[in-house]
């Protein structure tokens, strides 16, 4: 198939999907400075415009690359809640959920947090405060029967935040041998869940 017919056989959605798709396959072997939206195009089989007409330029495509991150890492941890009313429990599942969603996304989760590589955007922005609301709403929940303060729950949101994704980064950049092995996460988790004891809570 020549780019010519592959190109008049994406829809509008379809062609943007499959740039976004090739920039995170190329992702994999080069870094984001390195990468040309002119290698994107080939890898996607269409012309060397398409992807400055769907995104603008090289920032506009790792926006949507971040944004489509930011949109599986809520999914993930909405899912890993299913089924489960116990807010500590709950706590532990989104953790989790975040270290995984790290180690089977890489391209994404790096993307998502370089926002020197992105144009920021109202559209952006709401997708990771989205992604972001899932942790903040579980501490939220465990901490304000405890009577917390919002600055003392925000507070623990960010040092949480930076438990687990400091973890998938070390665990990304080898740091931690393998990521299978799931009983260096457990101990991470249980060691994040038995700073907040609510038998102590910090105003």
């Amino acid at each position: 198939m020549t780019i010519e017919s592959r190109k008049r056989g994406y829809h509008h959605g379809d062609l943007a999907q499959a740039l976004i798709d090739s920039t995170v396959d190329l992702l994999e072997d080069k870094s984001p400075t390195q990468l040309s939206l002119r290698e994107v195009a080939r890898a996607a089989g269409v012309s060397h415009g398409a992807p400055a007409h769907h995104f603008g330029d090289k920032a506009g495509l790792f926006a949507a690359v971040a944004m489509q991150g930011y949109e599986l890492l809520e999914i993930k941890m909405h899912e890993s809640q299913a089924g489960r009313t116990d807010d500590r429990a709950r706590l532990r599942a989104a953790g989790e959920a975040y270290v995984r969603f790290a180690v089977q996304h890489p391209v994404h989760f790096s993307i998502m947090f370089q926002p020197n590589l992105v144009h920021s955007s109202e559209e952006y922005l709401a997708s990771r405060a989205r992604s972001r609301a899932v942790l903040e709403d579980c501490v939220a929940a465990l901490l304000k029967p405890t009577g917390a303060e919002q600055k003392r729950i925000h507070a623990t949101v960010i040092t949480l935040w930076s438990q687990v994704h400091g973890f998938a980064n070390l665990w990304l950049t080898g740091n931690l041998g393998d990521p299978a092995d799931h009983a260096l996460l457990n101990q991470l988790l249980s060691a994040m869940l038995g700073s907040l004891s609510p038998r102590n809570p910090q105003k």
